[in-house]
């Protein structure tokens, strides 16, 4: 983001030519720098006196003059170097004496002038003057610039342009090996982890540091520019860096997952950007500066607040955006005196110059401890994942062993009790142990089959296919499933349920772990010699289909944990039949996995005393046919 562009000189109303210069300065041959920032005058016919402590003139169109007189009072002709200390645009100087009002052109320099053809490359947009003896004469500047003008005027020799330019540089350097570094470290870690949060820093990083050094020319100077001025395209690096900040705020302090309203914010902002970018690489920015240079600052301040605003409702859910709080707290101060510097609020000095400087270098040393603490989370959240996967890992053998190790050995266990339990040749004690001895080996036998449905579930859901199941069918065939445990309890079954009921679902599925589920719970928990319903009705667009028993019933209390939750709730049937909880959890799961609700309705006796059992209720969307 961040459109860093300073004042631009003189505040006329029109565009006119110069006629007269009404302040003077007197040169003098002694090596000493001097702020003339003052002594300039504006207006159409410069009969203002600049009154601010910069020359200070903000967006406009066109062009603008100012001009000094320099006078010198001494016998020899004095030469120096007259230079302006931030963004300038474009600026052609002109040459008249008292005398004369014709003008005439001595040479053009300015940010927005390619490096090399400045009459004196420099960070600063640097003017050769000189003063005959005993004579003064009249410089005009003609100012044409994209940037919001406010920028000091020195008077001073090649030793103090030197010494300003060294300590600007020392500064600089200073600043951008301190940003590179940070920049390098944390894309080392990205390239490690993987962390889209560490790449958006990266990217915000250096767009902020490319911004700043765009600000001061550094730029210009490194590439030694001959066909153009990185400086002129100053706003498009500003959005850039809009568009990143708004990309890694946006992931880093997680806003999608607790401000979902918010994302139409940052889309707007990001669209902006990049309207904004490919406008500023085209002529519409000389045309409308004022109009561009204002949307920029706006989005500038608008965004810093969001972002404040954002992290400090975070701050208690999440501890990076106290971080990212703190860090946007440093640039919204240093955007105050940025901004404070150019509308006339602070002085311009050496502070309110580097403004953005400092918010960029405090923030990114805070943003860059931000993610050190995210390392920290990520190495415990990966010896986690690690752990889950070693767990799973386990459970997979242990899964493994006993679908097909214990269960081979079962079979040979549940074959031969089976013989004898149907053989009746033992003396009634013998064989109630053998039936005992077959009714436990059934038990483990359906405990083996849903530890390996629940292994197998993750998988289906994956890959299951949904395609129309006749519901009478099914139900039909569990039935016959079941028929010796109905017999064993004389418990009649009743079935009305249309015989073209078709419902969207995995026949094998619903068949094996709802049907059965259910109509196995409903034979435990049900009284010897009571029934079983099985009905449905369409209603609203859905399939309802109830199990009805007239059991024991259950706890209107113990329904969420036994349904609706992942805890393994063992009971004994009516019978005394063991239970192992599995199966509720695998009703309700592929119950929802084919679109479906399931309902719970049972009390353990009614207003009379009398139980009144249990009734399971499946809603299941109706098919539309075509």
């Amino acid at each position: 983001m961040f459109k860093f562009k300073i004042a631009l000189l003189f505040l006329s109303l029109h565009l006119t030519l110069i006629s007269g210069v009404l302040a003077s300065t007197i040169m003098s041959s002694e090596p000493i720098e001097q702020d003339i920032s003052k002594d300039f005058s504006l207006g159409p016919d410069f009969h203002l006196k600049n009154e601010n402590q910069s020359l200070r003139l903000g967006y406009f169109s066109g062009e603008k003059w100012a001009g000094i007189t320099l006078a010198n009072h001494s016998a020899q002709t004095i030469e120096k170097f007259l230079y302006f200390d931030t963004l300038t645009g474009k600026l052609d100087l002109f040459e008249q004496n008292n005398l004369q009002q014709q003008k005439v052109l001595v040479s053009s320099s300015g940010s927005s002038f390619p490096y090399l053809k400045r009459e004196i490359p420099s960070l600063f947009s640097v003017f050769k003057v000189s003063v005959p003896p005993m004579s003064d004469k009249i410089f005009s500047f003609k100012i044409t610039t994209r940037h919001n003008f406010n920028s000091k005027v020195f008077l001073g020799t090649l030793e103090t342009l030197n010494v300003r330019k060294f300590n600007k540089i020392s500064f600089l350097d200073f600043y951008t090996g301190g940003i590179i570094c940070l920049i390098l470290y944390n894309f080392f870690i990205f390239i490690s982890l993987r962390d889209i949060n560490y790449l958006y820093y990266c990217l915000f990083s250096l767009s902020f540091m490319l911004t700043i050094l765009n600000i001061h020319g550094i730029l210009d100077q490194f590439f030694l520019t001959t066909t153009f001025s990185f400086s002129h395209y100053l706003i498009c690096f500003s959005s850039m860096t809009l568009l990143f900040a708004t990309l890694f705020t946006k992931k880093f302090i997680e806003v999608p997952n607790y401000f979902q309203k918010s994302i139409r914010y940052f889309q707007i902002v990001q669209l902006l950007c990049c309207l904004i970018f490919f406008t500023g690489i085209t002529p519409l920015d000389d045309l409308f500066p004022k109009f561009l240079g204002t949307l920029i600052d706006i989005l500038l301040i608008t965004t810093n607040i969001s972002f404040i605003t954002i992290a400090f409702l975070l701050r208690k859910k999440s501890s990076t955006s106290r971080y990212y709080l703190f860090s946007w707290a440093i640039v919204g101060i240093s955007l105050f005196a940025w901004f404070g510097m150019t509308f006339g609020l602070f002085p311009n000095n050496f502070f309110t110059e580097h403004a953005l400087l400092y918010a960029n270098l405090g923030q990114m040393l805070t943003l860059a401890l931000a993610l050190a603490f995210r390392i920290n989370k990520v190495i415990k959240e990966k010896l986690i994942a690690e752990e889950k996967a070693l767990q799973k890992e386990r459970y997979q053998r242990l899964v493994k062993v006993l679908s097909h190790d214990i269960s081979n050995s079962l079979t040979i266990i549940n074959s031969y009790s089976k013989i004898l339990v149907r053989s009746n040749e033992a003396d009634p004690e013998h064989q109630r142990l053998f039936e005992k001895i077959y009714i436990a080996g059934e038990n483990i036998k359906n405990i083996l089959t849903n530890v390996r449905e629940e292994a197998l579930l993750t998988e289906r859901k994956k890959s299951i296919e949904l395609h129309p199941t006749n519901v009478y069918e099914a139900i039909r065939d569990s039935a016959l499933v079941f028929e010796d445990q109905l017999k064993i309890k004389n418990i009649e079954l009743k079935i009305n349920i249309p015989k073209d009921l078709e419902i969207n679902a995995n026949r094998t599925c619903f068949l094996n772990n709802i049907v059965n589920n259910i109509l196995s719970n409903s034979i435990k928990f049900s009284y010897s010699n009571s029934q079983i319903e099985i009905y449905s009705e369409n209603f609203q667009n859905f399939q309802n289909i109830y199990f009805r028993d007239y059991g024991e019933g259950i706890n209107p209390l113990l329904i969420k944990d036994i349904y609706f939750s992942d805890k393994l709730i063992s009971s004994s049937g009516t019978n005394h039949e063991v239970g192992n909880g599995f199966g509720t959890t695998l009703m309700r799961e592929y119950v929802e996995m084919f679109a479906g609700k399931l309902i719970v309705e049972s009390n353990l006796q009614d207003d009379k005393g009398v139980s009144r059992g249990t009734t399971i209720i499946l809603k299941f969307p109706s098919i539309t046919r075509p």
